[in-house]
């Protein structure tokens, strides 16, 4: 074999060389860009769904907040307030369900604990009205206003920390 004949084959095994190595690097960048994009798609709908979360979570907190502050000036509008607020609260099933679908599981269980603390400040205040109306009498139960504002507290707190630790999950 002459030297041009090597030369031309040896051009030709560097070539496909070359062209297998590109395919490859090429591949491998396409599973790193669908990756990457999915993670992108993943974390934007685990955010979307903390934050429809938050949102109406601050909703119901400002309609608890009025509730209470009717329910301790001895307004009317208390009753009426309290049903706006604990239908503020029944809505948070449908966001908080989706933070549980979206994961993970410790943002789920967050969420669970903030949504259960909001729902015994709502069921706290529809018994402490209906008890200062006279709906239900010859019960031992009794509710009063630092109970009240302790579960407004504490609601607060919950959504805070829940806001706190999606912000870190969506950092990390």
């Amino acid at each position: 074999m002459d030297q041009g004949m090597a030369g031309l084959i040896g051009a030709a095994v560097g070539g496909l060389i070359g062209v297998v190595g590109t395919l490859g690097a090429a591949r491998l960048t396409g599973r790193d860009q669908k990756r990457n994009q999915h993670e992108y798609w993943r974390r934007q709908q685990r955010r979307d769904a903390y934050s429809q979360l938050v949102s109406q979570t601050s909703e119901a907190l400002r309609f608890g907040s009025n509730a209470l502050d009717a329910y301790e000036g001895r307004e009317p509008s208390s009753g009426e307030l309290a049903e706006g607020f604990s239908e503020a609260v029944r809505k948070l099933n449908a966001a908080e369900t989706l933070v549980a679908l979206e994961g993970p599981e410790e943002a789920a269980a967050e969420a669970a604990e903030m949504v259960t603390e909001l729902y015994t400040w709502a069921n706290s205040m529809f018994l402490g009205i209906g008890l200062r109306e006279g709906r239900f009498t010859g019960a031992d139960w009794s509710v009063s206003l630092p109970e009240l504002m302790h579960h407004r507290e504490t609601s607060h707190e919950a959504l805070a920390t829940f806001t706190a630790f999606c912000r870190r999950l969506l950092d990390s």
